[in-house]
């Protein structure tokens, strides 16, 4: 399984801190149109009033459900909802990046440590499993040694005997090759384990 690059990592939180000081500077100018929305909309409402106490003649029409706003405000409100949808759509996305974000470093430093330590695990099983083998593979090997000298003392002892006891020694010294061979193709299976896990292959001086 392959492991991020570090500079992607770096990158994801540079821009995370970018997309977090964009976020308080957007707040910033939203909280200042708003006031300034405010100021005019104030402004406008005193400055109606008094010109509607200093007119002679006052025609009298029907007041509308809402004051008609100046073109100004309307302007102002709709850049102002410009900025909310943009705001929004930034808050959306920082919040996709966190998550993301926060998923790789969940996977930087939770799954390999965890395979890293299952391998670990797996080859020192292995490597106890081998140690054993070769304790067996020399304690077998002396032992076929010992059988070898005894036959050979015993072959000149006993000439005169048949020769099936002579086979049941060939038959031991062949199930003592096997069991060597068999120790080496065991042998051979940790190598590759060792380099299909990418793990180093201890070697052992015997």
């Amino acid at each position: 399984m392959n492991m991020p690059p570090v500079h992607m990592c770096v990158f994801l939180s540079h821009e995370h801190k970018q997309l977090k000081a964009k976020i308080v500077q957007l707040k910033d100018h939203i909280d200042f149109l708003e006031k300034t929305i405010a100021e005019k909309n104030l402004d406008h409402a005193r400055s109606c009033s008094i010109s509607c106490q200093t007119d002679i003649t006052i025609q009298r029409r029907p007041y509308p459900s809402e004051p008609q706003r100046p073109s100004t405000s309307l302007h102002e409100e709709a850049r102002l909802h410009r900025l909310i949808n943009a705001q929004n759509e930034l808050l959306s996305k920082y919040e996709n990046e966190s998550i993301r974000h926060r998923q790789e470093q969940q996977f930087q430093i939770s799954p390999p440590s965890a395979l890293i330590e299952d391998y670990e695990r797996r080859l020192i099983r292995c490597q106890k499993e081998k140690e054993q083998a070769e304790r067996r593979a020399a304690a077998a090997q002396k032992h076929m040694i010992k059988l070898e000298r005894r036959y050979e003392d015993m072959r000149k002892k006993l000439s005169v005997l048949d020769g099936g006891f002579f086979e049941e020694v060939n038959d031991l010294k062949f199930a003592l090759q096997q069991a060597t061979n068999l120790n080496q193709e065991y042998e051979k299976t940790i190598q590759m384990l060792s380099a299909q896990l990418g793990i180093t292959y201890p070697v052992t001086n015997t």
